[in-house]
């Protein structure tokens, strides 16, 4: 079985949660294959059920900590696009309250976006691990960055140990639980994605949270 982002040969990974993780053996995704996946109508049922507005502090509080990184490592942001920006756009809120000119994207919420003009940064939060294709939704995001613009990713990244993925913590994860997540990423795995499309990887916490810069030309 070949990897959704760069389509190299995959190895069995895990079985738990009712449902098979394979890893890449170039790339290093760890993900879900498509026997596994639940159906969109399941999908948008439990996106439902989360209480992400404005009324929830913590949720908010936990963009606000982003936003202050993202002021501090990228330069010269104007335009920005929240790529999965859920039912109820709080990102979209807070950044808008700080001056950016901000459009929200979700493939279920807001699907006419207009996408067309550059973007500064695009910024996903808690959406790349619902990708069934990866490779494809990153080959339609760069494009739309402006030459030297950021890309901002919110995501759990894959436990590891030694620099490799723990298979001890990966059991007893709770990210890898939820049947929306199919596609997790290491340190490793965005090293593979900023090479690949020329971009320098300018922050990353190795926790939940990286920042990639388009170099001034491409490869």
């Amino acid at each position: 079985m070949n990897c959704p982002l760069c389509n190299a040969k995959s190895d069995f990974f895990h079985a738990a949660d009712k449902r098979e993780y394979r890893e890449c053996s170039v790339c290093r995704l760890i993900f879900v294959p498509a026997p596994y996946f639940i159906s969109d109508k399941e999908e948008v049922q439990h996106y439902r059920k989360h209480e992400n507005g404005l009324d929830n502090t913590g949720y908010v509080q936990m963009f606000q900590e982003k936003i202050q990184i993202l002021q501090k490592t990228c330069q010269g942001v104007l335009t920005v696009l929240d790529y999965g920006c859920g039912y109820e756009p709080v990102l979209q809120t807070l950044l808008t309250r700080k001056g950016y000119t901000v459009k929200g994207y979700d493939r279920y919420f807001f699907p006419d976006t207009d996408l067309s003009g550059g973007f500064d940064l695009i910024i996903s939060t808690e959406t790349f691990e619902h990708f069934k294709e990866p490779g494809k939704e990153i080959d339609r995001l760069i494009p739309l960055l402006n030459p030297g613009g950021y890309l901002g990713v919110m995501t759990r990244q894959v436990p590891q140990k030694n620099d490799l993925p723990c298979l001890e913590s990966f059991d007893n994860w709770y990210y890898k639980r939820d049947p929306t997540h199919i596609a997790f990423y290491s340190s490793e795995t965005f090293a593979w994605i900023a090479d690949i499309f020329a971009m320098n990887v300018i922050f990353n916490n190795g926790k939940d949270f990286i920042v990639l810069q388009m170099k001034s030309h491409r490869i």
